[in-house]
């Protein structure tokens, strides 16, 4: 996705799909429908991965949710840690 060495340093920080579906705690995966950095596949991947996960997809944001829809991203957040 990007030009070395800056990929590298990347992929040194992912974990491995095996330690990613090992996730054993409620998950909340927040992703902008808009992101032009990670693909919206990558959250997808995830949700499949995490048992106890859900994904909520921003609509009109992109990658910074928590920036671009800040107001609605911490309700959800708080909703997600209130439960």
């Amino acid at each position: 996705m990007f030009p070395e060495p800056r990929q590298e340093a990347l992929d040194a920080l992912c974990l491995p799909e095996e330690d990613v579906r090992g996730i054993d705690k409620r998950t909340l995966l927040v992703h902008g429908r808009d992101d032009q950095v990670i693909p919206s596949q990558t959250s997808l991947r995830l949700l499949e991965l995490i048992d106890d996960s859900e994904l909520h997809i921003f609509g009109r944001c992109g990658h910074w949710t928590q920036i671009e829809r800040s107001e609605e991203f911490a309700a959800l957040v708080l909703q997600f840690l209130m439960r």
